[in-house]
């Protein structure tokens, strides 16, 4: 299926005039041949990124929290 991405010229799918959206052919052609768009162009696909080596992955960072010192209580000798 090959996206487009389109003009709004009317307040349309709740976007205001003017906003580019990206919808489908058919979707983009019939609404154009009513004047409520105008085709911007064609939206490439992305290539799927590939994953990050584990060399790449940083180690699990420590929490920030404080030690907490042990005190006795004053009550004990």
């Amino acid at each position: 299926m090959v996206k487009f991405k389109v003009k709004t010229k009317a307040v349309f799918n709740g976007q205001p005039p003017g906003s580019t959206i990206e919808v489908d052919e058919a979707f983009a052609r019939k609404y154009e041949a009513l004047k409520y768009l105008e085709i911007v162009g064609e939206v490439k696909e992305q290539k799927p990124k590939a994953k990050a080596d584990e060399k790449g992955k940083s180690a699990p960072k420590k929490s920030a929290t404080k030690p907490t010192a042990k005190t006795k209580p004053k009550g004990d000798k």
